[in-house]
């Protein structure tokens, strides 16, 4: 019984399973990963509890505490993160993908991702945004701390539970890469359905909902198929890029 406790032992399970993970570096790079993902995404649940409810007219039920639903919620995102950047990292290897990818050739590549943000991001704003910003404004808040941690969240939050994570199961799942990125690119676009409901907006086959999905999935295509083939660190670039258009629509729109 003593062997089956033996960190040598699941050492070489992981090993076994992942073509070659290392335990202890895999999970020092997921909890690094973890902890930047809820730092990131402290402001954005900050304003979700303490000032959207209040200017949206809602209030939190009866009994529950402002700040320990806050510390609930980013402790929530610390574990999903957390297991996420595990699965990503454990199984990039056996799975053929990049992991987080190069750091020199991100430094490299980087004009090229920031007209690719700038192209997407007109093209949101022409497409959809200015006309969402009508029907929800509090979708683009005013908060300076709030905007400014918007590229952060988006880039390491989300990044690692949807590119890391869902892609890399989704890949496992179908054995081909680009059938990968088209299931989670699908899986994710959908999260959209949520935000309307979230947001108290009527969805349905209308123009707002119709461009918002074919965009998300689009965008999530595209973070996907740098996520297969450069690595995380392209995909987290390029949200972060497509991030900073909450700001440039909440500062647009309110002039």
């Amino acid at each position: 019984m003593k062997g089956i406790w033996d960190r040598g032992v699941w050492q070489k399970v992981l090993g076994t399973f992942t073509r070659g993970a290392d335990l202890r570096t895999v999970t020092l790079k997921s909890l690094a990963l973890a902890i930047c993902s809820t730092i990131a995404a402290l402001p954005y649940f900050h304003y979700l509890i303490f000032v959207a409810t209040k200017e949206g007219g809602g209030r939190l039920p009866d009994g529950v505490n402002s700040w320990e639903l806050l510390v609930t919620q980013l402790f929530f995102v610390l574990v999903l993160s957390l297991l996420s950047a595990l699965v990503g990292l454990s199984f990039s290897t056996k799975l053929g993908l990049p992991g987080l990818g190069s750091m020199k050739d991100l430094r490299e590549d980087m004009p090229v991702l920031l007209c690719l943000g700038a192209v997407m991001t007109f093209a949101s704003y022409y497409l959809f945004d200015r006309y969402f910003f009508e029907v929800s404004p509090l979708s683009y808040p005013e908060g300076a701390l709030y905007l400014i941690s918007m590229p952060f969240k988006g880039a390491f939050t989300e990044e690692i539970i949807l590119r890391l994570c869902l892609v890399t199961l989704c890949v496992g799942i179908l054995k081909r890469k680009g059938a990968g990125m088209v299931l989670a690119s699908t899986v994710a676009s959908l999260f959209t359905i949520k935000y309307f409901q979230f947001m108290g907006i009527e969805w349905g086959l209308n123009y707002l909902f119709m461009t918002q999905i074919l965009l998300a999935f689009l965008a999530h295509l595209i973070l996907g198929y740098l996520f297969v083939t450069r690595g995380l660190f392209y995909a987290m670039a390029l949200k972060f890029f497509l991030g900073i258009k909450y700001g440039i629509v909440s500062w647009t729109l309110r002039m």
